[in-house]
Parts: structure tokens; C-alpha cells; sequence
């Protein structure tokens, strides 16, 4: 037996001389002292070589504890008169049956309560690991601290710095120093970072750097990421690209479960690939739909290489086409369901009508059968027939009170067969439930078309950009939309070249494009702007209620009082659809009390007013208009020399306008021409101007700065 306790007190003499030559202090007062536990070890033991120097030597399933700190390892030293632990070989900690740490080393500090493990060092809280080769931890604070390198492990998710420090109690780990996360969805990289493992949120509080799956990427200085919920928090200006896309503002929201970010403050989305921009105070956008709605001062702009346009309004809203055929048609649907239910109820009154007729007749019949039952002669038959027709009489004369025709019973027969062949309650019902009717298209039926005709202006109605403004240009937007189809005196005022135009125009904005690319195509793209809408480029500019722009057919649809300003000319009407190619002003076309003021002078305006007025620009500047219906002109007519020489006022059926270097050259009268040429000094004062005449040049963008002008 003394043999083998001096061959253990031999092999351990290397380590204790090896960590137990620091200075000791001096042994702490007996009541501070912390008493450590040898709750059992295979053998045992001791070495005293002063009064400073007394060990104990445990080998073999050695287990230590000191309060609620459990200490697991092969073999231990432990320096009573130093207060240290040393342990080797699979050490583990039990901290509280909360944090466990493991190692091939530690190094124990009693008193101190600080223990230092090296090699192969892990620490874990249950739900997440933290790997090292070298860790300190605090057991009184439950903090540990690693100084060369370490990871946390989560689930599927990897951080990785050079240094960094666990709260074992909050699980709280702060990395500093080339901190990354991997994570299946993300990737970040930055240089310090606070991460909790329960709540997996990653708190930004230096510049980081984010990419995620789909390639897209985030500039944060500030923020957090909530890696279970998929919410997101960033500040100091963060800059997100995802794909062709690229959002900015003070501070970004950002749920990517539905794909919604919220911006706010001085907040700017742009995509490159439809070569559009948005600033404004507050930015909604979904990058799942591809919509956006700004509002606080929003301005979008359609960039262009020499003449961008801008736009400002109040709101500005932006989707898919594709979406929006979508959700027009879920909404005819609806509608042509509800009137299926009407008919339904309609049929049902008419029904019980019938019925209730019927009870009548059946006791008109009976009564005229027991009467005449068993008739003797010819006389008491003819007197039989006579009473059958009057009974059948009251009958009719009763059945025209419940909507039944007062007639013979061959009438009530034949209405009879006709109620019997109107659909049943069990099929009315099934129509009413379905999620989608027939289409109306396959099989002529006046009443659906009567049915979507009313959804749609229930549809206008509700939102004026989906083709009306108010009530009042409502047949506007639904008339007209179809009327290059079917009107052949509007078609031919349109040039050779407008064929695509006519058909923008009949398709209107309820009608759904025979092909539509609704994954990448920049074309499958709306605008809407909502209320104090501003639009300027340096070639053309306008003001109007509200604004309805279609990637599809590059139009402007302006509504409620819209002004356009092209040149020295200023056109105005009910509806003005303005259309566009290469972003730029190719054709408009004006809907009602059309009119266009061109100033000749101080105090001199040519004027023209019609129905309808269809213009024409050349490399964006105008070039031609013409007016019809009823249409009226003031023209000051001027020499080669410019000198003025009269003033003619005249209507006509068509007037035609010519433009000459963005001023107006000519003026031709086509048909039904009544007129008269006055002197410049004898015009009478109420001939100068047209009915409904307004200059409004004090409402004209000047430039894109006055955009949020009054």
C-alpha cells in the first residue's frame, strides 16, 4: 500500500511544482474561506512540504463540489493552502443543473470562484454549444470569456469571432473581433455582435454585412434580426439590395415571412431594371408581390437618359398587372354571384305564387266537380260549362293578384310548364357556391353582361384610378374604352402607325392582356398616385386628382381637372389619357370638354374646344391636334413676319392644329365651318375667349423643385 501511494505522490510532484509555484497569499480568514467537497475519488493522496505547501492528490472518477458548482474529472490536485484546483482528463462542471462546460483541463481558483479550461473546451446551456480552446468562466456570474478564438453552435446556425463573452444567465454572447454567422438562409459578417441563444436574435451594434439565400444583401450599422421569427430591425440608414431593387431610409423594418419592409425617414426604393425611383418619408413595400405604397411627400421618378419624369402626389401606390386582372376578376365573379343568389330569391317568390294559384284552381275544380258530377241532360251540361268557365274566371281574375296572367287554363298551363322549366332551388344554390361562373364569353347571356357591366362601375366607383375619376366621367372610362372598336369616326382620326395605341385603349384597364410575363417582366408593372398629383419633365408637364400610369401600354391616365402643359400649349378636359414610347410624350388623347390654350401674346391666347381632342408629339414635342364635336376656335392669326393681322373665331365640326417649333402655326377647319375675322382693335371683349376659359399657368410645374409646391 505504501508503495502505491508513493508512486502517485511521485507522478504528481511534476504538476504540482509546475502550477502550484506561484505565490500564495496568505490564507484568507477561516469564516471566508470556501469549503470544496471531495465527494469521492478512486485514491487518495497528500503531500505537505511547508506550512504553505499541503496537497491532495485524488485519482480515478474524481468528483469535487463547492456550493451548488459540481467539478468531474480522471484526477485532480487541490491546494488547500494555495485555494486552487487543478484537474485532468475529461473535466466537467455541473453549474447549478444549468451550464455545463467541458474540457481536458481546468484550473480552479476557489475562493475566486474563476475557472480557467483549455483543450478541446465546450460550454453549453442546453440549446446551444460553445466551442474554444480556452475559456474563462466566472461561476459566481455564470460569464465566460475566450480570448483566441471560438464558435457558437445553434441549431443550424454557426458564430464564429475571435473573441468573445457568454452570459450564461441572460444567454447573451457578445463576439468582437472578424465575427461571422453562417446559417442555411444567412450568411453575416461584422465586427462585433450581441447574440442571445433562446431567443436567437442577433443585435447589430457595428457595421454588419448580411446576404441570405436568395442573394440578397443588407448594410446595417444598427439593429437586430430575429432569426426565429424572420423579423428584422434596421438603423443609421441601412442599404438593402435584392436583386434589381435597392432600398435606403433612416430605419427599415423588415418581416421576411411576408416579405414586407417598412421605411421610414427619408426613405428612397429604386429598381434599376424598370429604371424607377421613389423618395418619400414612409415606404411600404412587399417583396413577395413586388408592390410599394409611399406616402409623407412621395416623389417617383421614371428615369429616362435626357428627360426624366418626376411625379409627386400625395400617395403613391405600385403592383403587378397580372395581380391587379386578378383581383378584378375575382371581384366580376363575385358580383355575378350575388345576382345568381337575387334571381334565386326572385324565382323562389315567383314559385310560391304558382303554388298558391294552384291550390285555388285545384278547389275552383273540385267544386265545379261535385257540382256537375253527374249531369242528366244537355241543358245541365251546358249549365256546367257555363259554371266552369266562370270558377275558372275567378281563378284568373284571383291568380292576377299573385303576378299569374289572366287567362284560360291553357294560359295557367303553359305558365305553369314554363316556371317548371326555370332552374331548381338545388342548382341556383350550386351556382351561388361556386367560386367562379362561366365565362360569359362562351355562351351569350345578357343578364351576366348586364351583372358585370354594374361590377364594374361598382369597381370605378370605388377606386377612381381603375378607370374614372368621379361619378361624372364614369361613362367616360367605360364607354370610351371600347370605342376605338366600335366607332370608326375615332379611328380615323389616329395616324397609320397607332395601332397599338387603339388597342391600349379599348383594352381600358378592366381587360386582361392576352400575355402577361408575371415572374420577371418589367411591362407587368401599375402606378397609381393619389390626390395633388404633379408631374414634370422638361418637355412636357401636368397636374390632376389622380393618376393611373400601365407598364403595358407606357399610358398616363390622368383624371379630375388634369391640366397638361406641352410646350406653349396648355390642354385640359374630363379624362386625359397622355400616351408614351421610350418614356416619352407620343400621342393624348382628351375625353369631354376638351380644350387647348396656346399663348399668342401678352393678353392673346389661341384657343380650340371640343368633345374630343386627339394629339400627336414629335421627339416628345407636340406636333398636331385635332378637335371634334362641336368644336369652337379663337386663333390670332399673324404674317410671315409675325405681325398680327386678325383674330378669327369659328366653329366647325373638325379643327386641326398644327405646331411649328412648340408654337402654333396653323389652324385648319374641316367641316361645317361658320366663322368671323375681326381687326385686332374691334374684337368684341366676349369673343376673345371660348365658354370655360382658365389660363392656369400659375398651377405649371416650373421645375422639378416646385413639385411639392401649393
Amino acid at each position: 500500500m505504501k508503495e502505491i501511494l508513493l508512486i502517485i505522490i511521485v507522478l504528481f510532484i511534476p504538476f504540482v511544482y509546475s502550477y502550484a509555484q506561484v505565490k500564495p497569499t496568505a490564507p484568507a480568514p477561516a469564516d471566508t474561506l470556501k469549503r470544496v467537497e471531495i465527494l469521492n475519488a478512486e485514491r487518495y493522496g497528500y503531500q505537505k512540504k511547508d506550512s504553505l505547501t499541503e496537497v491532495l492528490l485524488l485519482v480515478g472518477k474524481v468528483i469535487l463540489k463547492q456550493d451548488n458548482t459540481t467539478f468531474y474529472s480522471d484526477s485532480a490536485i487541490y491546494n488547500r493552502n494555495a485555494r486552487f484546483v487543478e484537474a485532468f482528463g475529461h473535466v466537467h462542471i455541473n453549474d447549478n443543473d444549468s451550464i455545463n462546460a467541458y474540457s481536458d483541463y481546468l484550473m480552479y481558483l476557489v475562493d475566486q470562484k474563476q475557472a480557467t479550461l483549455k483543450n478541446k473546451v465546450r460550454l453549453t446551456d442546453g440549446q446551444s454549444n460553445l466551442y474554444t480552446d480556452e475559456l474563462e468562466y466566472d461561476v459566481n456570474q455564470q460569464i465566460g470569456v475566450y480570448r483566441k478564438g471560438g464558435k457558437v453552435v445553434n441549431q443550424t446556425s454557426v458564430l464564429t469571432s475571435k473573441e468573445g463573452i457568454y452570459y450564461a444567465d441572460i444567454k447573451d454572447v457578445y463576439f468582437t473581433k472578424d465575427v461571422k454567422l453562417e446559417d442555411p438562409k444567412y450568411h453575416l459578417s461584422t465586427d462585433s455582435l450581441l447574440y442571445n441563444t433562446t431567443t436567437e436574435i442577433a443585435t447589430f451594434i457595428s457595421e454588419t454585412f448580411i446576404k441570405d439565400s436568395a442573394q440578397r444583401t443588407i448594410l446595417t450599422s444598427e439593429g437586430y434580426y430575429d432569426l426565429k421569427s424572420r423579423n428584422a430591425s434596421f438603423g443609421k440608414r441601412p442599404i438593402i439590395h435584392d436583386g434589381a431593387s435597392t432600398i435606403i431610409a433612416d430605419e427599415v423594418q423588415a418581416d421576411d415571412h411576408t416579405g414586407i419592409n417598412i421605411l421610414t425617414g427619408n426613405a428612397v426604393y429604386k429598381d434599376s431594371a424598370q429604371g424607377i425611383a421613389v423618395l418619400a418619408n414612409s415606404i411600404v413595400s412587399n417583396r413577395n408581390d413586388r408592390t410599394f405604397l409611399a406616402t409623407q411627400n412621395p416623389l417617383l421618378i421614371l428615369k429616362q437618359d435626357k428627360d426624366s419624369v418626376y411625379i409627386a402626389a400625395d400617395t403613391l401606390y405600385s403592383g403587378k398587372l397580372s395581380d391587379l386582372y386578378r383581383e378584378l376578376d375575382s371581384l366580376r365573379r363575385r358580383d355575378s354571384a350575388l345576382q345568381a343568389i337575387a334571381l334565386q330569391d326572385s324565382l323562389l317568390a315567383v314559385a310560391a305564387a304558382k303554388d298558391s294559384a294552384l291550390r285555388k284552381q285545384q278547389a275552383a275544380l273540385k267544386i265545379i266537380a261535385s257540382r256537375d258530377s253527374i249531369p242528366a241532360m244537355a241543358g245541365a251540361r251546358d249549365t256546367s260549362v257555363r259554371r266552369q268557365d266562370s270558377a275558372l274566371n275567378a281563378v284568373a281574375r284571383d291568380s292576377s293578384v299573385h303576378g299569374l296572367p289572366q287567362d284560360s287554363l291553357k294560359t295557367i298551363a303553359a305558365r305553369n310548364t314554363l316556371l317548371d322549366s326555370l332552374p331548381t332551388d338545388t342548382a341556383l344554390k350550386n351556382i351561388a357556391r361556386r367560386d367562379s361562373l362561366p365565362s360569359h364569353a362562351d355562351t351569350p347571356n345578357p343578364l351576366l353582361e348586364r351583372v358585370v357591366q354594374d361590377s364594374l362601375k361598382t369597381i370605378a366607383e370605388r377606386d377612381p384610378l381603375l378607370g374614372v375619376s368621379r361619378s361624372d366621367s364614369l361613362r367616360l372610362a367605360v364607354k370610351d374604352a371600347s370605342a376605338p372598336e366600335n366607332n370608326s369616326s375615332f379611328q380615323q382620326d389616329l395616324p397609320a402607325n397607332t395601332t397599338a395605341s387603339q388597342d391600349s385603349l379599348a383594352d381600358g384597364l378592366v381587360r386582361e392582356p392576352t400575355t402577361v410575363n408575371t415572374q420577371n417582366d418589367s411591362t407587368d408593372r401599375y402606378f397609381r398616385a393619389y390626390h395633388n398629383v404633379r408631374i414634370f419633365s422638361d418637355s412636357l408637364q401636368a397636374v390632376c386628382d389622380s393618376l393611373f400610369y400601365s407598364g403595358k401600354d407606357s399610358i398616363f391616365r390622368l383624371f379630375q381637372d388634369p391640366i397638361v402643359w406641352a410646350s406653349a400649349s396648355q390642354v385640359t378636359g374630363d379624362t386625359i389619357y397622355l400616351y408614351t414610347k421610350n418614356k416619352k410624350a407620343d400621342e393624348l388623347y382628351v375625353f369631354e370638354n376638351g380644350f387647348v390654350v396656346n399663348k399668342s401674346g401678352e393678353n392673346m391666347f389661341n384657343q380650340i374646344r371640343g368633345n374630343r381632342l386627339n394629339g400627336y408629339f414629335k421627339n416628345g414635342e407636340m406636333d398636331y391636334m385635332r378637335a371634334k364635336g362641336n368644336a369652337e376656335s379663337v386663333y390670332y392669326i399673324r404674317d410671315g413676319e409675325e405681325k398680327l393681322i386678325g383674330v378669327n373665331k369659328a366653329t366647325s365640326d373638325i379643327i386641326d392644329m398644327r405646331f411649328v417649333n412648340k408654337e402654333l402655326n396653323r389652324v385648319v377647319f374641316v367641316s361645317q365651318v361658320k366663322g368671323t375675322m375681326y381687326p385686332v382693335s374691334q374684337v368684341p371683349d366676349q369673343d376673345k375667349h371660348l365658354r370655360n376659359f382658365k389660363w392656369l399657368e400659375d398651377k405649371r410645374p416650373k421645375t422639378k423643385f416646385e413639385l411639392f409646391g401649393n
